[in-house]
């Protein structure tokens, strides 16, 4: 049986629908932004006698502009850079002045460009994980900058248990084509908790609210640690910056496209603070952990994301019995080896392979021509890396040798 789905913004929730899109809907205010979902930036502009939402369209940069290149999440001397758009003049990068929670209850942040929880998906947020002493406090969060409520949603994860309860994704608008979002925040507070809905739904996608201003340190809601999720995200887009990918194509609605490293926008002092927080999931820090970047993977390699077809859209899941239509091979910042997208015995998820494995190696390290097999306590996963663009994958319960002399699985494309 193949089951359709679109991709869940959560670590470990279920996929969800996204909230159909503003294009082409009526709007107030000419030359007014907000966020579209994921990725997608709309501008209100007039079309005859009447006005409409229009999707954002960025406009290529000129000499004086110079270029537009991704922010270097690598290096954390080097700030964001300036940027302009046709409607929206801005000689400055947006930057944060408040933390947007006390540093003090994390115990780690993860980069971005990882996968989400099910697996096989590129997390274009940053991960924050409160330190287990804090559970079942409510933690306060709070606005990073001056910034206006776009659009919200109040949800229930399908397939979430009774006992769940409904939580908060949140969009905000930061002016010059930054947006900021929050997911899994557990309580509003104030101007937010006028504005969002009131009924859950069962999608985090954002649905439209009143426009509501914060100011910078301005609490909007409270995260509690222990109820449904180990961590809350924090995701912020970037309009002027699209990341590039191995095939572009598999990427063009994406919302991938506009993600940078969230803490890349902090003044220098808190900066410092966040970058030292950097490590892998339910880990303590890691030294020299970079904030990541949004990447297809290693070429080359088996490192990265894989699709069933060569124009399978990213986001777009098809699940096949053990095969999801995209998977990804990557490492995080503690050794391990990490799978999404493939499961013998359920659900996808990501599989783990411990850096203390016999059948341990890096993705980056399995070259054109090269056969391997990663193996943990429930299932293996065999690759045969057939050329750049084209890989071969088996995956079944028990270890490698359970997978016996079959070298060629289902193909896998770039």
């Amino acid at each position: 049986m193949t089951v359709l789905f679109s991709i869940g913004l959560m670590v470990g929730v279920a996929p969800v629908v996204q909230a159909k899109s503003l294009v082409g809907s009526s709007c107030a205010k000419v030359n007014q932004q907000r966020g579209d979902g994921p990725g997608r930036t709309v501008i209100c502009k007039k079309v005859g006698s009447k006005r409409i939402w229009q999707l954002l369209v960025k406009s290529k940069p000129t000499p004086q502009q110079g270029s537009r290149t991704p922010i270097n999440t690598s290096s954390p001397s080097k700030s964001p850079v300036p940027f302009s758009s046709p409607e929206n003049s801005c000689t400055k990068t947006p930057e944060f002045t408040h933390n947007i929670i006390d540093p003090k209850y994390v115990r780690v942040v993860t980069p971005i460009g990882e996968q989400t929880g099910s697996g096989g998906v590129i997390a274009v947020r940053s991960y924050v994980h409160p330190a287990i002493e804090f559970a079942g406090q409510e933690l306060p969060i709070f606005a990073p900058i001056d910034m206006t409520l776009s659009s919200a949603s109040y949800y229930k994860p399908p397939g979430s248990s009774d006992t769940h309860k409904p939580e908060y994704s949140l969009y905000f608008d930061a002016g010059c084509g930054i947006s900021v979002k929050f997911f899994h925040i557990k309580g509003v507070v104030g101007k937010i908790a006028g504005a969002v809905p009131v009924e859950p739904s069962n999608s985090s996608a954002g649905q439209s609210v009143k426009e509501t201003p914060v100011k910078a340190g301005e609490q909007i809601g409270w995260y509690k640690l222990g109820e449904t999720s180990v961590a809350f995200d924090f995701w912020v887009d970037n309009a002027a910056i699209t990341n590039k990918f191995i095939v572009q194509s598999h990427f063009s609605n994406s919302n991938a496209l506009h993600s940078v490293c969230p803490y890349d926008f902090y003044s220098s002092d808190k900066k410092s603070i966040w970058l030292a927080k950097l490590g892998a999931p339910g880990s303590n820090p890691i030294p020299g952990t970079g904030c990541g970047s949004i990447s297809q993977g290693v070429p080359g390699t088996a490192d990265g994301m894989w699709f069933i077809s060569e124009s399978t859209e990213n986001d777009r899941l098809v699940y096949d019995g053990a095969y999801q239509s995209q998977i990804m091979f990557s490492i995080d910042a503690s050794g391990i080896i990490r799978i999404g997208g493939l499961n013998a015995s359920g659900a996808p998820t990501q599989m783990m392979v411990s850096s203390n494995a016999s059948t341990w190696r890096k993705p980056s390290d399995i070259t054109i021509g090269a056969t391997h097999c990663w193996s943990n306590a429930q299932q293996s996963v065999r690759v045969n890396l057939i050329s750049e663009k084209i890989m071969s994958v088996l995956v079944g319960t028990g270890s490698c040798d359970g997978l016996g002399s079959q070298v060629l699985g289902r193909m896998y494309y770039r």
